[in-house]
């Protein structure tokens, strides 16, 4: 019986001493930077099972409002930014890798070059976002605002997206490959995603394009240069309805030659060299005309000369990085972690165990004087005796 009492207490004892680590294991990890232990080492979370997932996956918080502000070249991988507001905002080059983005405000902001790697967009507001060479990679889709976007030479690679959202994707690569396909690069796009059969692919670039896994099935390829792009023969035969013959297939993926714009030309010649003539009074000249070209370095040229320093100064304030704007949201996110890692503290505080079982002990026995009395006056008539 003792044995199993001991082996109770000595139970309880190494809760309680559990306990006690976990506390002081939690107040430590408030200390220093809780990111990092989080993303670097992540195998400390393994070594303490009885820390709670929260713990290093902090809960919803408010968002905080960056509108407008110039955060660029700013570091906030992994960060929880949920609902924050970074409409209109200047985000070149900024690292979102792995961020919690979920509800964010993106309208109008200049995501140029920006890190988005693995993000989780659900839920975000991206309308006329500028994304222009921006990794894409791996993000999260689902319910986002993508209407008016610009993704030239954005990587867009293994996104999680759902349907309403690809629809506007959809929409967005037909469009620019009617009206702007220089802007249209395919090769940093999952294809699968696309309906080829809608998106007109005559004038878009396809050099080093990946077509694995595309349905080519009711794709018009007769113009398309398909010479320095990655696709099979059963994809052309898909393509036709049929098997093409070696010779027809050879001529399907035979370089293209260039199609030759012509020259188109204004004859303004006398609006820019009056050659002293009353201004107003243009006479053509076949023999001379000028260019676009030389339209627009004659504008440039003209409007450099109005620009002054004030201007200049105003613009220079624009581009440089709003350094406060940063260590605000650096501040923000801190305290929003020091939040969470608090209300842990307190949920790892308020655990109780159950205290330990104390032996019963007898109930102690008090003497009967009668008895002793009647013993006593046994002896004394003995000891007369």
């Amino acid at each position: 019986m003792s044995d199993s009492n001991d082996k109770d207490i000595s139970l309880e004892l190494k809760k309680a001493k559990i306990l006690e680590q976990k506390q002081k294991f939690v107040q430590e990890k408030a200390e220093i930077n809780w990111k990092a232990v989080a993303k670097e080492e992540p195998q400390k979370a393994d070594n303490f099972p009885f820390i709670p997932k929260q713990i290093w996956t902090p809960d919803k918080i408010s968002g905080a409002d960056f509108h407008g502000k110039n955060l660029e070249n700013g570091n906030f991988a992994q960060a929880n930014l949920e609902n924050f507001n970074f409409s209109a905002a200047n985000l070149k080059g900024i690292n979102l890798a792995g961020a919690n983005l979920r509800g964010v405000d993106f309208s109008g902001a200049d995501l140029t070059g920006a890190n988005l790697e693995g993000a989780d967009l659900t839920g975000a507001n991206l309308e006329g976002a500028k994304l222009v060479q921006a990794n894409l990679k791996k993000v999260k889709l689902h319910e986002a605002n993508l209407s008016g976007i610009d993704l030239t030479d954005a990587i867009f690679l293994e996104i999680d997206i759902d349907k309403l959202s690809l629809e506007e994707i959809q929409e967005l690569i037909e469009y620019l490959a009617t009206y702007y396909p220089h802007k249209l690069n395919l090769a940093k796009f999952d294809l699968r995603l696309l309906d080829l059969t809608k998106i007109d692919l005559r004038n878009v670039s396809l050099r080093g394009v990946d077509f694995t896994g595309v349905d080519f099935t009711g794709v018009n390829i007769a113009e398309l240069d398909l010479s320095e792009c990655i696709i099979t023969p059963e994809q052309i035969a898909q393509a036709l309805g049929r098997t093409p013959s070696p010779e027809e297939l050879k001529r399907i993926l035979a370089p293209k030659p260039n199609k030759k714009k012509k020259d188109f030309f204004i004859d303004l010649t006398d609006f820019f060299h009056d050659n002293g003539r009353p201004v107003g009074i243009w006479i053509t000249n076949p023999s001379r005309r000028i260019s676009f070209e030389e339209i627009f370095s004659a504008i440039k040229k003209f409007s450099a000369n109005f620009k002054s320093e004030e201007t200049k100064e105003i613009k220079k304030q624009k581009t440089e990085p709003d350094k406060s704007a940063n260590e605000d949201l650096q501040r923000v996110i801190e305290e929003n972690k020091k939040m969470v890692l608090k209300e842990k503290m307190k949920e790892a505080a308020s655990v109780q165990y159950p205290q330990p079982k104390q032996e019963e002990k007898s109930p102690e026995r008090k003497p009967n004087l009668q008895v002793m009395e009647s013993l006593m006056r046994q002896r004394g008539e003995n000891s007369r005796g």
